[in-house]
């Protein structure tokens, strides 16, 4: 069985070859062959090094992108070069860094492999993030839930069936958010807990803004959603400004309202509704300036940022395309 190990590297050449090397244990004790990938995104301080396959005993290519693309991104092109392997049996998605362990990777493969599943998902059975970090995560999952009628426990690490990375790497959503495309693909799904592992080195770069940024893409998968959702709320909004102004015209017909009152409640519930409105117009527009292409071309233009494939010592430039 050959499994491609597809992970995203960022400045992180210490992590990934003790990764490399931690793959290359597990992959012993599971049975499997490992064939990673990947996907330098751009790094010029400290770019990941072809030497560590070879210091761990693991195939694995390395995938030169021309410019920092974003780790979304970087995972989306390394699906849509798995997709091109042959003989591949599945495909697992995982970072790094050391936060996804390799010892969880047995646990995915056998998840994925029972009848009726396509993805098996790594869900955090126990976080090792901050009070804090968790406080707004639990907000923002109750706020994704509203905007979008969605339910989202889970990150990148997972394993995929070659049907489910046919999907996932012909998807214009995965370069988005791989997790929210996941769900959007409507693949069906085991949800496997797994513990968060400790970075092997450095300092991570995902910041409070960074954080902040990667939910809201989300939510961006799932634009038709949340648009219906809002147009359901304006109409109930609606509904709510014309029973406001006929209570008030009431009020005041009977007396019961003080002078002025009519005139400030009825304003705040049209500026109320025609806020709405313009925001729900404005939502519309944006995500309709968004083109869907056919899955073909999606996985040529995720190829296209790729400047060098490194395999051993050797480096293969990618010839030009017509």
């Amino acid at each position: 069985m050959t499994v491609a190990i597809v992970m995203p590297v960022f400045e992180d050449r210490e992590s990934f070859a003790e990764l490399c090397r931690r793959l290359a244990d597990a992959e012993r004790e599971a049975g499997v062959r490992f064939h990673i990938i990947a996907v330098d995104d751009g790094s010029l301080g400290a770019p990941p090094e072809v030497l560590a396959f070879k210091e761990a005993g693991v195939s694995g290519e390395i995938l030169r992108l021309a410019r920092n693309v974003g780790h979304q991104m970087a995972i989306s092109i390394g699906l849509a070069h798995a997709y091109a392997l042959a003989n591949i049996d599945a495909c697992v998605v995982m970072d790094s860094d050391g936060e996804d362990t390799p010892q969880s990777i047995p646990r995915l493969l056998a998840a994925v492999r029972a009848e009726g599943v396509d993805v098996a998902v790594a869900e955090r059975a126990k976080r090792s993030e901050a009070l804090t970090f968790q406080a707004f995560y639990a907000v923002y999952k109750r706020l994704f839930k509203l905007a979008t009628g969605q339910v989202l426990r889970f990150g990148n690490f997972m394993a995929l069936t070659p049907r489910a990375l046919e999907r996932m790497s012909g998807m214009q959503e995965t370069s988005i958010h791989v997790a929210a495309a996941v769900v959007k693909a409507r693949l069906r799904r085991a949800d496997v807990p797994t513990d968060r592992g400790t970075r092997y080195a450095g300092q991570s770069r995902m910041n409070f803004p960074s954080l902040v940024l990667h939910g809201m893409r989300a939510v961006m998968v799932f634009a038709d959603l949340v648009l219906t959702r809002m147009a359901l709320a304006l109409v109930a909004m609606a509904a709510l400004v014309v029973l406001v102004v006929v209570a008030a015209f009431t009020a005041k017909m009977l007396g019961a309202a003080t002078p002025g009152w009519v005139t400030v409640v009825t304003g705040f519930a049209l500026t109320l509704f025609v806020q709405t409105g313009l925001f729900t117009m404005i939502t519309l527009i944006v995500s309709s300036l968004g083109r869907v292409d056919t899955p073909p071309r999606v996985r040529e233009r995720a190829l296209e940022y790729v400047s060098a494939i490194e395999r051993s010592d050797t480096v293969q430039p990618l010839q030009a395309r017509r």
